[in-house]
């Protein structure tokens, strides 16, 4: 946790004093997230897509969800 005197200096500081410490806190969190997300991802592994039969012609629009017609 942040102790008091930290906190204090932290409210006496000017706006921008304290925007440059945002932008440092979240290029941290950044890098911290970054290396977590590396070191959890599972690995990949193929699948097949299988083929089945809706009854009907389905046309796909520009967003991907399908349009019965």
């Amino acid at each position: 946790m942040i102790d008091l005197k930290t906190e204090e200096q932290i409210q006496q500081a000017s706006m921008a004093e304290r925007i440059q410490l945002i932008k440092l806190i979240l290029k941290s969190l950044k890098r911290d997230m970054k290396i977590k997300s590396t070191a959890e991802k599972p690995p990949s592994t193929l699948f097949r897509v299988r083929q089945f039969n809706l009854g009907q012609e389905v046309e796909v629009d520009r967003e991907g969800y399908p349009v019965f017609t």
